[in-house]
């Protein structure tokens, strides 16, 4: 499944690779880019990132907001800037990862956040911090530490809350069953025409 978002920026107030990689190493996290990668034009394309030492990736293309169906676009998009980052995360990590660089674009370089239709300025992005002390703690602990240290709560939050749907065997039977019985037709009308065409 991939959770798709967007940042919507100036595109001459976007960052170098090098200056974006010194701004999230302000957080305490390391992370590094392909060579190729610049933020303000980089094709549509799978981004292979490390951070902390652990390999990930997640999509990422840039787009000019004027391109855009304005009927698709929250209303004040406009307002932030006139350039749209994509980016689609696949997994907890890759998910975590997108969430600190945006952060850091929203904070540093004031790119607003859209997400599921809702604009989230980059004010909302810079509060991110520390999260309300009545919150669940499980869900809490995901929203601390590093990308690495986050997924990992993720993780165990859901498996602690939404565990598994149990698999009836019976049911897995009658699937599997439901997988074979073509090729046990097709296997056994190839047996009938072999002793038919014997017998005669």
């Amino acid at each position: 499944m991939s959770i798709d978002s967007a940042l919507i920026v100036r595109k001459d107030r976007l960052p170098t690779r090098a200056a974006l990689i010194a701004a999230i190493a302000e957080t305490g996290v390391s992370i590094d880019f392909p060579a190729s990668f610049r933020p303000d034009r980089t094709a549509d394309d799978r981004l292979a990132v490390t951070v902390d030492g652990d390999r990930t990736d997640f999509d990422f293309r840039v787009q000019p907001l004027a391109d855009i169906v304005s009927e698709d676009l929250p209303e004040g998009a406009a307002d932030w800037g006139d350039t749209v980052l994509w980016f689609g995360a696949r997994g907890a990590l890759s998910a975590q990862t997108v969430s600190l660089i945006q952060e850091v674009l929203g904070r540093r370089y004031e790119a607003a956040l859209m997400i599921d239709g809702e604009l989230v300025p980059p004010t909302a992005l810079a509060a991110a911090g520390e999260p309300p002390a009545d919150l669940d703690p499980d869900f809490a602990a995901t929203m601390r530490g590093t990308p690495a240290e986050r997924a990992a709560a993720m993780e165990r939050y859901v498996a602690k809350h939404y565990p598994p749907i149990p698999v009836d065997p019976h049911a897995r039977t009658k699937d599997l069953l439901k997988q074979l019985i073509v090729p046990i037709l097709i296997f056994a009308a190839l047996g009938g025409f072999y002793l038919w065409s014997q017998i005669k």
